[in-house]
């Protein structure tokens, strides 16, 4: 299992530039929201963990909104 994990990862890396995301740094980042029509949101944060799970690494981003932090999980 961790061999196909690991060359889905290596195929990954080959498409597309992943950035190296590491806690403490500052990621602003456009997300699309399904709404009625797509629209796009912009999100500031600071990056405060990371899970290393092969192909389905996430980051955790803080921000804040309208004064109240509010932490979300994303996909890298």
């Amino acid at each position: 299992m961790n061999i196909l994990n690991k060359e889905a990862v290596d195929k990954v890396h080959a498409e597309r530039e992943i950035p190296d995301v590491q806690p403490g740094c500052i990621v602003q980042m456009r997300l699309q929201v399904p709404e009625n029509k797509r629209r796009e949101s912009t999100l500031k944060g600071i990056v405060i963990g990371r899970r290393n799970t092969g192909i389905n690494t996430t980051f955790r981003l803080r921000r804040l909104v309208a004064g109240v932090g509010v932490e979300s999980v994303f996909p890298l």
